[in-house]
């Protein structure tokens, strides 16, 4: 079971950027690998086109001169820690949806942290590999979230500090205004813009036992309405919130649960 503790003091986070040597060392963890990783390194700064840690080119580079294996012989219990400060629902929605892609389906949340927006959220996945740097990292970039820093603290424990400053929801269905749009089977959530629409409404197949999550945000990403029904119920129709717009679609359980689609449809 997760654990979940609300703090009532500072909560630490990174109060300094970390070079792309340094970022290596974290990566490497190995002291008698430092000479070779600061003639890669030393004068590279590895950045990307926003002005951040390019850690697939830093992973890359680690790969190519045999300093980074992500293969274990075995299976392990791995621990995964995320750092950020962030909109809870924004994080767990772009980090969910990248461990998923990473490969990392089953996972298991063991310590939830939370103290005025930031979040320290761990995690335990048993696997053969170690999460790849570099997947990772073009995963969050797609979201314009990134990865200041990456450090093993324990044995298969690893942290990552994450930048949500400019993060963004990628929208994956197109919903036009004033017409009724007929959605596939989702493979994810449905992340959709509101187009200042006023309404919305939306049926489920009489076939599906859907129970509505509907989550409705503003151009920052901040939460404005929540609805989750724990009951069945194949129609949803409510006014949408001033100032919003997004809107993530789901089940309070599963998406099998909706699995011949949804028919939405944004009024003016």
């Amino acid at each position: 079971m997760v654990k979940i503790v609300f703090l009532f003091f500072f909560f630490t986070q990174v109060a300094f950027a970390v070079s792309s040597l340094e970022l290596a060392q974290n990566l490497v963890n190995d002291a008698s690998k430092n000479s070779q990783l600061k003639l890669l390194f030393a004068n590279s700064s590895c950045l990307d086109d926003k002005g951040n840690l390019d850690i697939a080119k830093i992973s890359r580079v680690l790969k190519i001169n045999s300093l980074l294996n992500l293969n274990l012989s075995n299976s392990q219990t791995l621990k995964l820690n995320f750092r950020a400060k962030a909109d809870s629902v924004v994080f767990f929605k772009i980090l969910f949806d990248a461990l998923i892609e990473s490969g990392y389906v089953y996972f298991i949340p063991t310590e939830l942290i939370l103290h005025e927006g930031n979040i320290d959220y761990t995690v335990q996945v048993d696997s053969q590999y170690i999460l790849d740097p570099e997947t990772l990292y073009k995963l969050l970039k797609k979201n314009s979230v990134y990865i200041d820093n990456i450090k093993q603290i324990g044995p298969y424990f690893y942290q990552y500090d994450l930048n949500f400053d400019n993060a963004k929801l990628n929208t994956n269905v197109n919903i036009s205004l004033n017409s009724l749009t007929i959605l596939e089977r989702p493979l994810k959530d449905y992340i959709f813009t509101t187009k200042n629409a006023s309404k919305l409404i939306i049926d489920a197949s009489d076939s599906d036992f859907w129970f509505p999550k509907v989550l409705f945000l503003d151009k920052n990403l901040n939460l404005i309405k929540s609805i989750k029904n724990n009951e069945q119920n194949n129609h949803f129709e409510e006014f949408i919130p001033s100032g919003s717009v997004y809107v993530i679609v789901s089940d309070m359980y599963s998406l099998d649960n909706i699995r011949r689609g949804l028919k939405v449809l944004l009024k003016k």
